[in-house]
């Protein structure tokens, strides 16, 4: 593959541009910016096909989530021929169809909602449509968590890992109403940074989509914010999604390298199932460019070369560009 072909389109499952874009005070549409250096910028998105992006506009403070909202309608009403904000999968399709970026706002924690869960419903009709239950904080620090012990983050023997599980708090009250409140207005929920006794308990209470956006396999890189198998067959098991993640840290410990980052994707695939895996890049969020297997948007033909090298099936190849983080959305 000399560039990207047109089905290979990508649908990131994590990105917080806009959030350091607007703590930076850079322009948020996403136009590259003299001085910084930041992982997407509109040239690189249409080089390298990343043309829908699960875009996290909020999670510990409710003004500056306000602010991302209304500079994604922003884009929508004043960028149309770049941007469309949607809801839905076919309104994503659309909007690629029409060499658009289609943004889909998400949430990474709900500790800002302060226990009110009318504020989801605020922030559904204001277009959110995939919530995560945590950036990890627990109610320890921040009383308003919806985990009562925070997200240990770093690597750790699966000895430990258990007896870390044992011994922390899953979801609080108000997480476990917020989780059945996301399930009736059909939120899906993202487990992305939720400590492990949170994500079995939303295994057992979620009643909509769920997914962990922006991770990847323990059994490859024993870091806390990856899945283990058992996780991953849980998680396939309710039709969920794991966006496998370009940070460097979930890779490897010492030679994080786009084979390795392959290696991830082909162990998520024989353990979800190819309806299970697609792409989580936590651009922007994720460190400088040292810290990402592909540093930006541009360089994403290396990866579908790399699989299809693999013997990857091109229908797989396109679902784990779009389609499974797709079918999260409702049609």
């Amino acid at each position: 593959m000399s560039e990207v072909p047109p089905d290979l389109w990508t649908l990131d499952g994590h990105s917080d541009s806009v959030i350091l874009r607007l703590y930076e005070g850079s322009p948020t549409d996403l136009s590259p910016v003299e001085g910084k250096v930041y992982n997407m910028t509109l040239p690189r998105l249409r080089e390298g096909r990343l043309l829908g992006i699960f875009m996290m506009v909020g999670d510990k403070h409710l003004v500056p989530s306000l602010r991302m909202i209304e500079q994604m309608h922003a884009l929508h009403r004043d960028r149309p021929a770049d941007f469309a904000v949607c809801t839905t999968a076919s309104e994503v399709r659309a909007a690629v169809a029409a060499n658009r970026v289609g943004l889909v706002m998400t949430l990474e924690g709900q500790s800002m909602f302060e226990e009110k869960v009318e504020l989801l419903r605020v922030w559904h009709r204001l277009g959110c449509r995939l919530y995560s239950l945590t950036h990890g904080e627990g109610t320890e620090a921040v009383p308003t968590a919806l985990q009562g012990s925070r997200s240990f983050f770093g690597y750790l023997s699966p000895a430990l890992r258990e007896e870390l599980r044992r011994a922390h708090k899953g979801l609080t009250a108000f997480g476990k109403e917020a989780l059945k409140e996301m399930g009736r207005l059909g939120i899906a929920c993202d487990l992305a940074h939720a400590n492990d006794a949170a994500f079995w308990d939303a295994m057992e209470l979620a009643t909509g989509p769920v997914c962990s956006t922006h991770a990847a396999c323990a059994a490859l890189a024993p870091h806390t914010r990856n899945l283990t198998d058992e996780m991953l067959r849980a998680l396939a098991q309710r039709k969920g999604v794991l966006g496998v993640c370009f940070y460097t840290p979930f890779v490897h410990q010492t030679n994080p390298t786009m084979d390795a980052y392959v290696e991830h994707i082909l162990h998520a695939l024989e353990i979800m199932g190819e309806d299970g895996v697609g792409i989580g890049t936590d651009y922007d969020g994720g460190g400088d460019e040292s810290h990402l297997v592909i540093p930006n948007p541009a360089g994403f033909n290396a990866l579908w070369e790399a699989l299809d090298k693999k013997g990857v099936p091109r229908r797989i190849l396109v679902k784990i560009a779009h389609e499974n983080f797709l079918g999260l959305l409702p049609a």
